[in-house]
């Protein structure tokens, strides 16, 4: 099996596991923080936080990286452009809307910013999704 195909087999799995991930946070776990009561919420959130970076860290930056990979290793390739630029999109959203609303949280359960949490999640939760598909059309080619 060559680097070529050992990437693609990363990007593959990498990407379905943030997929797995992110539809739980989207349809299970968010919505959860509107059940938590304000007394416990932030201990929650905080606990929340911290948990889910040690999952989702190492994936997105397995993901960028042997994205950055493929696409240097097939720089004529749109398929590994769209790959990247995706996975630097969900960068940009993670840690310019998703990460700011997080720490807006830290400082105690806000109704407003949790519907915002969940209504901006749905553009991470889709491009992921989207980005599963093109990584299993990529490993197939």
């Amino acid at each position: 099996m060559d680097s070529f195909t050992i990437l693609n087999q990363i990007q593959l799995i990498s990407c379905a596991m943030m997929v797995a991930v992110i539809w739980i946070i989207q349809i299970l776990h968010y919505p959860t923080f509107f059940y938590i009561n304000e007394s416990d919420f932030s201990k929650f959130h905080e606990f929340h936080s911290s948990r889910i970076t040690l999952i989702v860290a190492p994936l997105m930056l397995l993901e960028l990286v042997s994205a950055s990979f493929l696409w240097y290793l097939d720089m004529n390739s749109i398929f590994y452009r769209l790959n990247l630029v995706l996975v630097i999109f969900v960068w940009f959203v993670t840690f310019f809307v998703s990460v700011p609303i997080h720490n807006q949280l830290l400082k105690g359960k806000d109704l407003n910013q949790i519907k915002r949490l969940v209504f901006t999640n749905w553009i991470r939760t889709g491009v992921w999704t989207f980005r599963f598909g093109l990584c299993f059309f990529l490993s197939q080619v």
